[in-house]
C-alpha cells in the first residue's frame, strides 16, 4: 500500500517557517552594514541655489560655523572664464587665492555680544580700589589666546559736561555711534559745541538743533577738565582652572583708560588654549576710594560656561568679556590650482586635514589675482547665519557666498539618513497637504513591494 506524499502546503511551510527566522537576521544584519558604512562629512549637504553672481576686483569672504574638525577642502560656485585677452595667461581664476582664517570675535557664546550695545539689563561693579579682586571663569573657543577684552568706566576721568573746542582748520564728522556709527552732520574746525559723557574716546556732543552724536576725542584742541583723576595700575592675571597655574599678567595705568569703553588686556599667545578652561581675575594697584575705576556686569547669568567672582567666592552674574585671540591662518591655497567640474560649475580647492575646527567660526576669503573673479551667492546662508562682506562693495548683498567645506571626519550612515529624514520632517510640517500625499504615495509602493515580496518567498519555496 502506497503511503501519501507530504502535502506541498506542509512543505512550504516549512520552508517559510524557515525563512521567517532569517528575516531578523537579515534586518538586524543590514542595521549593522549601515551602521559600519561611513560617509564624508561637509558643511551642508548641498550647495544653495545661486540669486545672483559678485565680482571680486580685490577680496570677498564669507564667515560661517564649522561643526567638524579636519576641514580638507572649500567648494565655491565661481564662473570660470573661456576667453582670455593677448598676453593673458590661460588660468581658472587668474591667479586669485583662498585663504581660511579664525573669527573669534563673530563668536555670539561670549557676555560681549554686540560692541554698540549697552543695554540696561547690566550694571557697574562698583570701585575697584587697592585690595579688593573680582574675576571670571570661563572656556576658550579658540587656539592662541591672547588678551581680555571688558567694558570699563572711570567715572567722568576724560572730561566734564560743557563747552568743547574743535581744532582749527579740521572738520569733524559726527556720528550717530562712536567709531563707526552713521555720519549726523559735518562741524567746521574751531566750531565751539555742548559736549556731554565720554563713550570708547569719543565726545558726545548736543548740536544747536537738539540732536546728539560723537565726535573723535583727538579733533578736539580742548575739552572741559575732568571729573576726577584715577590713580594706580589695574592687573589682570590668568590662571589655568584646572591646577591654578599662574600663566600670563597684564597690567594697565588707570589713567589711561577711557570712560564707557572697550578695554584689552593683552599678553603673548597661549598656543595651545582651543576648549581650555581658564580663570581671570582683575585688581588694581594703588588705588584709592574717589581714584578708581570700575567694571561692567550682568546681574543674571548669561554665559552658562563660567561664572564671577568676588575674591576667592562665586558671585551672581557675569563679567562683560570677551576673549581675544592672535590672527591665525589655517589654509591658503592659490584657486588656479583647485579642481572645476563644468557639469556644476564648482571649483573644489583641496588640502591637507587642518584644524582644531569642530565648534568654532571661521572665514573664507577670495582674494582675486590678475582679474576679477566672479563668485555666486544667495540669500540662503550657510550655518552661522552670516552675511558675506565684499572690499570692493560695502553694500554688497545680504546673503551668503554659494560655498560648502569638506572634513576629514566621517559620520556613520545611520546618521546621515537620520538628518535626512529630520529634514524630510520639517519640510513635510510645513505643507501637510503635500506630506499627506506624498506619505500616502509612499506607504501604496512599500505596501505592493512587500506585497510582491512575500508572493515571490511564497512562490520560491
Amino acid at each position: 500500500m502506497l503511503r501519501p506524499m507530504p502535502t506541498t502546503t506542509r512543505c512550504t511551510g516549512g520552508y517559510l517557517k524557515g525563512r521567517s527566522h532569517l528575516r531578523p537576521a537579515a534586518l538586524l544584519g543590514l542595521a549593522l552594514f549601515l551602521a559600519g558604512c561611513r560617509a564624508p562629512l561637509a558643511l551642508v549637504s548641498a550647495l544653495p541655489p545661486s540669486a545672483s553672481t559678485i565680482t571680486v576686483y580685490t577680496s570677498a569672504s564669507q564667515p560661517f560655523y564649522s561643526a567638524y574638525d579636519g576641514l580638507r577642502g572649500v567648494q565655491l560656485r565661481v564662473n570660470v572664464p573661456n576667453e582670455f585677452l593677448p598676453g593673458q595667461r590661460p588660468a581658472l581664476t587668474g591667479g586669485a587665492v583662498l585663504r581660511v582664517t579664525y573669527e573669534p570675535h563673530l563668536d555670539p557664546r561670549y557676555p560681549d555680544r554686540d560692541f554698540y550695545a549697552w543695554p540696561e539689563s547690566e550694571e557697574w561693579l562698583g570701585e575697584l580700589v587697592d585690595g579688593r579682586t573680582v574675576g571670571q571663569t570661563f572656556l576658550s573657543l579658540y587656539p592662541g589666546l591672547n588678551g581680555i577684552t571688558l567694558r570699563v568706566s572711570t567715572y567722568g576721568a576724560d572730561f566734564s559736561p560743557g563747552i568743547g573746542r574743535l581744532r582749527e582748520g579740521e572738520p569733524a564728522i559726527v556720528r550717530e555711534a562712536p567709531i563707526a556709527g552713521r555720519e549726523v552732520t559735518v562741524l567746521p574746525g574751531g566750531t565751539e559745541v555742548q559736549v556731554g559723557s565720554a563713550r570708547e574716546g569719543w565726545a558726545e556732543v548736543i548740536l544747536p538743533d537738539g540732536r546728539r552724536g560723537y565726535v573723535d576725542q583727538g579733533q578736539f584742541a580742548s575739552l572741559p577738565p575732568p571729573a576726577r583723576q584715577n590713580t594706580g595700575e589695574v592687573v589682570l592675571r590668568l590662571y589655568r582652572l584646572s591646577d591654578g597655574a599662574l600663566l600670563r599678567e597684564s597690567r594697565l595705568p588707570a589713567s589711561a583708560l577711557h570712560d564707557q569703553s572697550h578695554v584689552t588686556f593683552s599678553f603673548e599667545p597661549l598656543p595651545d588654549s582651543y576648549r581650555q578652561e581658564y580663570r581671570f581675575t582683575l585688581t588694581a594697584v594703588g588705588a584709592r576710594p574717589g581714584s578708581a575705576v570700575t567694571f561692567r556686569f550682568s546681574p543674571s547669568d548669561v554665559y552658562p560656561e563660567g561664572h564671577r567672582l568676588e575674591g576667592d567666592a562665586e558671585a551672581d552674574g557675569d563679567l562683560i568679556f570677551r576673549p581675544t585671540y592672535a590672527e591665525r591662518v589655517l589654509v591658503e591655497t592659490p584657486l588656479d590650482q583647485a579642481q572645476w567640474s563644468g557639469l556644476t560649475g564648482v571649483l573644489e580647492a583641496r588640502f591637507d586635514p587642518t584644524g582644531p575646527t569642530r565648534d568654532c567660526y571661521l572665514r573664507v576669503t577670495i582674494e582675486a589675482g590678475e582679474r576679477p573673479v566672479v563668485v555666486h551667492w544667495s540669500w540662503v546662508r550657510p550655518p552661522g547665519g552670516l552675511p558675506l562682506s565684499s572690499a570692493d562693495d560695502p553694500g554688497a548683498p545680504a546673503g551668503g557666498l554659494v560655498l560648502n567645506a569638506l572634513y576629514a571626519d566621517e559620520v556613520p550612515l545611520f546618521s546621515v539618513l537620520g538628518g535626512l529624514a529630520r529634514g524630510y520632517a520639517r519640510l513635510f510640517w510645513r505643507d501637510p497637504w503635500l506630506s499627506a500625499g506624498y506619505a500616502l504615495v509612499l506607504l501604496s509602493t512599500l505596501a505592493w513591494g512587500a506585497r510582491r515580496l512575500r508572493e515571490d518567498w511564497t512562490h520560491g519555496g
